[in-house]
């Protein structure tokens, strides 16, 4: 057994040498001065409005990053990328737009009856057979019950309805004669 153990163990130190020395090296490579590091990453020249070529060239297909350099003017980056966004990449209907409908025409029901409409064609069948039952009961009364129950409103006293409101606390100022 100790001669199988051997080579495996051989295999993981090699193995673990190895990520050490990789995190060893790496550790050393961020240590390194800032300045060094920026000397590395020399970044090109900002292009400026003179550098971009003019908007009647560009298409779908044109390169549009130069005209988010900093160096740009607003209005040529504006005028950029309203003709970017023109585009048929970008000029797409998704449909989830809330308030893109005509929400102010709607398709008629036909013959469809809702539930509701068939209640209330129901109680004004009731309330229609109620008055003609009273009208052939009685003819001289059902006309005047049928104008009492349209007529009737509640009608309460105006000093009652003042009694009835809540006071603002204000019941001992006195008012200006």
């Amino acid at each position: 057994m100790d001669a199988d153990e051997k080579p495996l163990d051989e295999l993981r130190s090699k193995r673990d040498e190895s990520f050490l020395r990789r995190w060893s090296d790496r550790k050393l490579a961020s240590q390194q001065p800032l300045a060094e590091q920026a000397e590395e990453e020399v970044q090109p020249e900002q292009p400026c409005d003179e550098d971009m070529p003019p908007l009647e060239s560009l298409d779908e297909s044109s390169d549009y990053s130069g005209f988010l350099s900093p160096k740009v003017s607003e209005p040529l980056r504006k005028m950029a990328l309203r003709k970017l966004f023109h585009g048929s990449d970008f000029n797409l209907c998704d449909g989830l737009d809330d308030y893109a409908d005509d929400f102010t025409k709607f398709e008629a029901l036909g013959d469809v009856i809702t539930a509701d409409l068939k209640h209330q064609l129901e109680l004004q069948e009731q309330r229609e057979a109620e008055q003609q039952a009273l009208a052939e009961a009685e003819p001289g009364k059902s006309e005047a019950a049928a104008e009492e129950s349209s007529d009737e409103a509640p009608t309460e006293d105006t000093h009652q309805v003042a009694e009835q409101q809540p006071s603002d606390g204000d019941d001992n100022l006195e008012t200006p004669a």
